[in-house]
């Protein structure tokens, strides 16, 4: 099944991680060997799409939190890929699947990994905050924003590595690698299949 098939079908990303792990294995195998870290072990993840990644300051900062805290943070999500970040805004757009509020892509925080949304937020304000991470307050309850050092440019990495997959599957229809989200890359995205290549 196509992006644009499932949106209007589904609010649910955990159909997308198929796609969503091909662009996160690229993505990774273009980066630096310590730019990302996975706090999967430091997090109870609460859904079947839960990218468990951030950038390593952000997330090196959220597990001082948990060891300060002494228990693991209900993580809906951390890192999101094109795909996901698109099902997200499109959900918001169209107001369905109860979404407060979604950045589109290659605008989201979450796509530079350094951004979580928690299921228990309430509880992490006060020591996330203590540990350089912002809560965004009652317009978008569960989301925090890392405030320390970061990579803004991962954002387009993340965009540079769907647009490789897709070159890669398609190569009599290649777009250009250029790590920009434009009408390109959003109409090869939407023609994409959610199960992965």
């Amino acid at each position: 099944m196509l992006l644009s098939e499932y949106l209007p079908v589904k609010c649910d990303t955990s159909r997308l991680m198929g796609l969503t792990q091909q662009i996160v294995e690229i993505l990774k195998g273009g980066l630096e060997p310590n730019a990302l870290i996975d706090v999967a072990a430091h997090v109870t993840p609460v859904g079947a799409s839960t990218l468990t990644i951030l950038q390593r300051e952000a997330g090196e900062a959220l597990i001082a939190a948990v060891a300060e805290k002494g228990r693991k943070p209900r993580l809906v999500h951390a890192l999101r890929v094109l795909p996901q970040q698109y099902a997200v805004y499109y959900w918001y757009t169209h107001g369905r699947c109860d979404i407060p509020l979604a950045a589109s892509p290659a605008a989201s925080p979450h796509e530079r990994a350094v951004a979580v949304d928690l299921d228990d937020f309430e509880d992490w304000i006060e020591v996330l905050q203590k540990h350089n991470w912002k809560w965004r307050g009652k317009e978008d309850r569960a989301h925090f924003n890392f405030r320390g050092p970061s990579d803004p440019d991962l954002s387009r990495e993340a965009i540079r590595a769907f647009q490789k997959l897709w070159n890669l599957h398609n190569p009599n229809d290649k777009i250009d690698e250029d790590g920009s989200y434009g009408k390109e890359t959003r109409k090869r995205l939407e023609a994409s299949p959610i199960e992965g290549f």
